[in-house]
């Protein structure tokens, strides 16, 4: 019997451990989690009807996250009236660095001490908000992808422009925010978009579960597609602008890896107020220091920039009323184009703006936009009284010839071993096309026989300049390309039509022969 019983007896201390280390695995799994640890975290991982219902279904920390930022938003409303701009002619918003002594624009009206104060203290209520909620901002960390915005209306534009970008050989996955369920469409949503690695989410969503704020509209979108995408690397593309190249190397080098935030020109001067440097209590940036911001296309580490992309919000959130007259007062300025670079200033991180001008797109339908990596590696001049132009030439670079040689010889000795030719750099090459002026819609873009699309003859014409020009700056047709997906994207609906034939047509005449129109080669 004692034999019998011996077992039992020694198995009654490992049923003792059973029950502390139990209760040690339930602390672990119970253990607050960093949200902005995996992608499962902001959208939970449950299996829906659809693609775009599961991609939409935020986790619960996004939501919550989302009620403590509107909350903040609203504490932080300014106590005033709204801004309103002079009317009348508006003045010339010429960028002009070389006038030092140039007052910054002022066409606020009626704007008093009591307007400055009351946003003054609105903004430092949200500066320190910011800096709370800053930690708890959720993304997948080390995740990197592209965001983009679409209504109905831009969605076609949407797609010939996620199109051209999977044609530069780009594989990042992309998410496409539609404002809410009224402009889904499951033949785009759930079987288009996956196929070229995208999804689309529905922002209304997450936006809806704080009741509270007030619905977002136009420009505000931007920000709050930056702010609830799951990325921490974002390229924000518009709808409307184009990658002529792979845009996945931008991530890897500076000025991202170095500012975490690239913001790109815009033509004119900048038109910032006076009365928003004394708001934000920051240190006042002169108007020929650069030119304004065009915000086509915005890079943001949402790590660094997590204060930034808060005061991004903050500034669009209360746009239409007090920011967007206080950021940009020109007569091309409005909207969220400013609100990026001034909320790193705010938040006291760095930023990179692109130096290179902006340059107008063949027939001025567009325009083009530099590559960051090569505008800081060619290190633009400033405009200066001995050199007004923001390019080098060759007589800039004849002039670091070695002054001590004795002879010749030894000069150009010296000047070959110094890597140095008599030659002056490339400029940067082009690498976003902002399309802004004629909308690439597949099922408009013929509809104006008077555009730039046709000749004077009403035949078909290219709109982006000569071919040969086309493929040196890009170092491909960019623009027989752009057709082809015009095409591509006009005939997949009907392609028997009568639109995706005139598509054809005019693209068998514009090339000489019918462009491919193969799709582009799926992604996953």
């Amino acid at each position: 019997m004692m034999l019998l019983n011996t077992p039992l007896v020694r198995s009654a201390k490992p049923r003792l451990l059973i029950f502390p280390v139990f209760l040690f695995i339930a602390f672990l799994f119970f253990l607050p989690r960093q949200y902005s640890r995996a992608t499962s975290s902001l959208h939970a991982d449950i299996q829906e009807k659809n693609a775009t219902q599961a991609a939409s279904t935020f986790h619960a920390t996004v939501h919550g996250f989302w009620q403590d930022l509107a909350a903040a938003l609203l504490e932080a409303r300014p106590q005033c009236d709204a801004l309103a701009i002079k009317p009348g002619e508006i003045p010339d918003v010429t960028w002009e660095p070389l006038k030092q002594d140039k007052k910054p624009m002022d066409r606020l009206l009626g704007f008093d001490d009591n307007h400055e104060k009351a946003l003054f203290n609105a903004h430092r209520l949200m500066r320190s908000a910011a800096k709370n909620l800053a930690p708890k901002l959720p993304f997948a960390t080390n995740t990197t992808g592209i965001v983009m915005t679409a209504n109905a209306a831009y969605m076609p534009i949407l797609l010939v422009s996620l199109r051209m970008l999977r044609k530069t050989g780009n594989t990042l996955p992309a998410e496409v925010f539609i404002d809410n369920w009224t402009t889904y469409d499951p033949a785009i949503c759930d079987a288009l978009l996956p196929s070229l690695n995208a999804r689309c989410i529905v922002l209304s969503n997450v936006y809806d579960s704080a009741p509270s704020a007030a619905k977002p509209d136009h420009y505000q979108y931007k920000v709050f597609a930056i702010l609830f995408s799951s990325f921490q690397h974002v390229l924000f593309l518009d709808s409307d602008s184009i990658a002529a190249h792979d845009p996945s190397v931008l991530f890897t080098a500076p000025p991202y890896t170095t500012h975490g935030l690239v913001t790109w020109p815009d033509f004119w001067e900048l038109s910032v107020s006076t009365h928003f440097y004394h708001i934000a209590a920051i240190p006042e940036e002169p108007v020929e220091k650069r030119l304004s911001s065009e915000s086509g296309q915005v890079m943001i580490n949402k790590d660094i920039h997590r204060e930034s992309l808060l005061m991004m919000v903050y500034y669009n959130y209360y746009g239409p009323e007090y920011y967007y007259p206080l950021l940009c007062q020109g007569s091309h300025g409005t909207g969220d184009k400013e609100s990026f670079a001034q909320a790193a200033l705010a938040a006291q991180l760095p930023y990179y703006q692109v130096k290179t001008p902006i340059r107008g797109l063949g027939r001025i339908v567009g325009m083009a936009q530099a590559d960051p990596m090569e505008d800081l590696a060619y290190q633009t001049p400033m405009p200066s009284h001995i050199h007004p132009d923001a390019t080098w030439t060759d007589d800039d670079v004849a002039a670091v010839a070695p002054a001590a040689a004795t002879d010749a010889t030894s000069a150009a000795s010296t000047y070959q071993i110094l890597n140095r030719t008599s030659k002056a750099p490339p400029i940067p090459r082009m690498f976003f096309l902002h399309h802004n002026i004629i909308k690439l819609s597949p099922h408009h873009i013929l509809d104006n026989k008077k555009g730039p699309q046709y000749d004077t003859n009403g035949m078909p014409h290219r709109m982006w300049g000569p071919a040969d020009e086309m493929v040196k700056q890009l170092g491909y047709d960019g623009e027989q390309r752009v057709w082809d997906v015009i095409t591509e994207e006009g005939c997949r609906d009907d392609p028997g039509g009568e639109k995706c034939g005139e598509l054809r047509s005019f693209n068998a005449t514009l090339f000489g022969s019918l462009a491919t129109t193969t799709p582009a080669p799926a992604v996953s």
